[in-house]
């Protein structure tokens, strides 16, 4: 055993100070509260008491504690209080006791400190010791904890080795225990209410001790009003913290299955309006080359020997055309015609001569208003524009086998050459618009 205090400073600095630790002891007060409810006196005793932080408890509830531990510094916590407690062997000491004359026995971190020997013969003489519905209590570091059962376990010198929970309860129902209870303790509660954990939770994350509650058979009033606090369940153990953590990685797995699904759709639909885009730039293309080779034809048309050799026909059948067509309306004053349209020029020159004169005007109303046809047809003359519009007006130049540019216009009013200026801006912007 280690002397000079060095253990209680050991336990100071890595496991808790005493008032942390009897805090934590509180845990397992309701068991000891539902048998003093059978026992409302009665002895305890606790092996490897330390700085007796059970003992106090145990005096708390007017119960008679006593407690035994090999190192002097440990003990000088129970000596500082006057707490019942001595030095020597925790173990010898138990097989000096009474048959069923004890309440509890209780061992905090003591299993892992001794032999297996010694361990089957705590849990066989804490069985004869007990009074019928009596409690064994022990406690140790949790090898399910991936960090203690790797790290922390080995850090205490005086730890043998350590200790699974299924072997430690089973040794209690070996040896003749009614019913056993694992307690998984000091979890962390952010673990425990946290539904997907880091792998990191998962390696540190399980109840860092656990302790194994043992109930001597007893009559069926006294092991009944057990049975609920023997059907609780306590703390954290790996397979609960394995499930978080792969409960984790099937939302990360969802997360990403759902990311690579809408960069799919994306690049899908990419890839569409990729293939939009060169089926435009083919169709561009072609059309690009369908005009350099009407350009072209155009260009070795116009330059071409029969082209050129013909020109004075093709001026000739203009000619022909225009001579043919404009006798024909000559003939027929047709609305087209000069003589139609030297006529209507007369018209609107007198008309727009008589509209400056009103007392002339009036005179000459007076007079058409006696007759009435030859009023409606002079007003009808005078408001026809002998310009066509749109595509007849077009059609008609057409076939005289004129241009629009190469109308006369000095016959035109001013009015009239606006009318005709505007009229084949329109043309024009018709003509583009349809190309």
């Amino acid at each position: 055993m280690i002397h000079n205090n060095f253990y209680r400073a050991f336990e100071e600095k890595y496991y808790a100070p005493r008032t942390v630790i009897k805090e934590l002891r509180k845990q397992y007060l309701s068991f000891v509260e539902q048998l003093i409810q059978h026992y409302p006196s009665g002895q305890t005793y606790d092996l490897g008491c330390g700085r007796g932080e059970w003992l106090e408890l145990m005096q708390e509830l007017q119960l008679t504690p006593y407690g035994v531990d090999l190192d002097d510094g440990m003990l000088q916590g129970c000596r500082d209080l006057g707490l019942p407690a001595e030095k020597g062997d925790a173990v010898s000491y138990l097989k000096t006791l009474e048959s069923e004359s004890h309440l509890v026995i209780s061992a905090f971190h003591v299993v892992e400190h001794i032999s297996f020997s010694d361990l089957q013969e705590v849990v066989q003489e804490a069985l004869r010791v007990l009074k019928p519905g009596g409690l064994l209590i022990m406690e140790t570091p949790n090898p399910e904890n991936i960090k203690v059962a790797t790290a922390n376990f080995y850090l205490d010198p005086t730890h043998v080795r350590p200790i699974p929970s299924q072997l430690l309860s089973f040794l209690t129902e070996h040896y003749g225990f009614e019913r056993t209870k694992i307690l998984r303790l000091q979890e962390s509660q952010e673990v425990h209410h946290t539904l997907s954990i880091t792998l990191s939770q998962v390696i540190s994350g399980v109840s860092p001790d656990y302790a194994v509650i043992a109930q001597k058979q007893a009559s069926g009033e006294i092991m009944s009003s057990f049975n609920e606090l023997f059907d609780k369940e306590y703390g954290l153990s790996l397979e609960m913290l394995a499930d978080k953590f792969e409960n984790r990685l099937l939302k990360i797995e969802t997360q990403t299955n759902e990311a690579n699904s809408k960069a799919d759709k994306a690049y899908a639909q990419a890839s569409e309006a990729s293939v939009q885009a060169n089926e435009a730039n083919s169709r561009a293309t072609k059309a690009e080359q369908s005009a350099n080779n009407a350009w072209q034809h155009y260009h070795m048309i116009a330059n071409s020997t029969s082209w050129k050799m013909t020109k004075s026909l093709r001026l000739a059948g203009k000619f022909t055309r225009w001579l043919v067509y404009g006798s024909y309306h000559w003939l027929t004053f047709s609305p087209t015609s000069r003589p139609r349209r030297s006529i209507k020029n007369l018209v609107l020159k007198m008309k727009n001569y008589i509209n400056s004169n009103p007392k002339l005007k009036m005179k000459i109303i007076s007079i058409l208003n006696r007759f009435p046809k030859l009023k409606a047809r002079l007003k009808r003359v005078s408001q026809d524009n002998y310009f066509l519009s749109d595509n007849s007006k077009l059609t008609a130049w057409n076939a005289l086998g004129c241009k629009s540019q190469n109308l006369e216009l000095s016959h035109l009013s001013p009015e009239a050459k606006k009318i005709y200026n505007d009229l084949k801006y329109a043309i024009e912007q018709k003509q583009k618009a349809s190309k």
